[in-house]
Order: C-alpha cells, then structure tokens, then sequence
C-alpha cells in the first residue's frame, strides 16, 4: 500500500476534524462522548500550531492523521494516530509507527493514552513496546495510559 505521511497545515484543518469524525464516531456512540470527535475547526487549527501534526494519504487521498504534542526535546505524547475504518487492518498504522520512530529519533519517552477496554489498541501499542503504566477514569470511562521508554 502506497502511504505517504506529511505534515499538514493549518489550511487542513477541516479535512481533518472530517477525519478525526469518521475514524472516532465508533468511540462517541460507544462512550457517548470523545475528545476527538466533533472538534471545530478552530480548535484543530490550534493543535496544528501547537504541535506535530501529519497527513496520512493513499493515493493522494487523506485517510488518516497523526498528532504529536512535545512535553521536551525527547518526551512525547502521541495525541492521536487514527485511521478511517474503512482502511483500517492495512498495516497504516504500522506504517505510521515506525514513521513517527523515524521522524523523532531523538525521542527518549513517548506516552499515550486510550480507553482501558479498547483491547485492539492495548494489542497494537504493546507491539511496539509500549505498557500500561496506570489507569485513571475520566467521565466514567476507564482510562488506560501507556509509556515507552527508547
């Protein structure tokens, strides 16, 4: 599969809140609320500013995004890696894995967060060394966060 990730840009920001809809609209009717879902595009065009921000494309066209916020020079938090579902179990995401372990190679701890019973991300997170290091609960939901350390 011919993937290319670049960096967006503010300009994109609507494309992406489209993306982040479809790829998050299975969590939102799930928990009934997700912090990635339904953002506006103001506030999508503030996390372009605030952070690393990529497109992921197939064939020239967007079927996914990652999002990066710095915490230093080589501690990361992985904000979002998400995937139209319908391109998901294409290995995109692994794709964009080792894209991002490229892309930061100076990064020494990374961190990410996802819901405690979404097991499928548990088991891909886990493929590439990260573990759960605590869980917490926001808004009823069951918070599973995970480290690694490079």
């Amino acid at each position: 599969m011919d993937i290319e990730i670049v960096p967006a840009q503010t300009d994109d920001a609507i494309s992406l809140v489209e993306i982040y809809n479809l790829s998050f609209y299975s969590d939102y009717i799930k928990y009934s609320k997700c912090p990635r879902y339904n953002r506006t595009e103001d506030s999508m065009v503030k996390t372009i500013r605030n952070n690393f921000v990529y497109k992921i494309l197939f064939a020239d066209k967007l079927i996914g995004a990652i999002s990066v916020k710095p915490l230093s020079d080589t501690d990361f938090f992985l904000g979002a890696l998400c995937v139209i579902p319908k391109y998901a179990h294409r290995g995109i995401g692994t794709k964009a894995m080792r894209f991002l372990d490229s892309e930061f190679a100076n990064a020494k701890h990374w961190a990410l967060e996802t819901p405690s019973d979404k097991t499928e991300n548990h088991h891909f997170y886990k493929k590439f060394g990260y573990e759960i290091t605590k869980k917490y609960t926001v808004d009823d939901i069951e918070i599973s966060y995970f480290e690694r350390w490079v």
